[in-house]
């Protein structure tokens, strides 16, 4: 159960924020339930299709510490999110809000086999470069030649 102190911290470390990291973080509060939904409800590849329907937005693109950041404020809300914040879930919101904000961004997915287990790992790159998760952290995963985009289930 979180204490009257620790809501006074959240709402300072809120507040701190710069504007776009706030409407980002809310905006990733509510939609992150509904990202884990879709994707469940019409797999990978539909969901996929589905959000990149919509073209990126004809802005200025953010700089990489910009998207990172914004990474960032996805990763916070999904540790407060009510339900499942999958990896994939999360990066799939990430890349849809970056092309809101005129940013172009791949969907990156790896594997790894360690000690007999499977594991799968997605996460977000901007030129080369992943936005919410450490370079060390994915590095121990084998990523697909190529950015995941929904042709490829095709």
């Amino acid at each position: 159960m979180t204490t009257v102190p620790e809501i006074f911290r959240y709402v300072s470390i809120y507040r701190a924020l710069p504007a776009r990291e706030q409407k980002v973080l809310l905006a990733s509060l509510a939609l992150l339930p509904l990202f884990w939904l879709g994707l469940r409800l019409a797999g990978l590849r539909r969901f996929q299709a589905w959000l990149d329907r919509s073209p990126v937005a004809r802005r200025t693109p953010l700089t990489r510490a910009e998207a990172a950041a914004l990474g960032v404020a996805v990763n916070r809300a999904a540790n407060h999110v009510l339900g499942p914040a999958t990896c994939l879930t999360r990066s799939l919101l990430l890349r849809w809000l970056l092309r809101r904000y005129g940013t172009n961004s791949d969907l990156c997915i790896g594997v790894r086999f360690e000690q007999g287990e499977f594991a799968a790992h997605a996460w977000v790159e901007k030129d080369g470069i992943p936005l919410n998760d450490r370079p060390e952290a994915v590095a121990c995963f084998a990523a697909f030649d190529q950015p995941v985009a929904p042709e490829m289930f095709s």
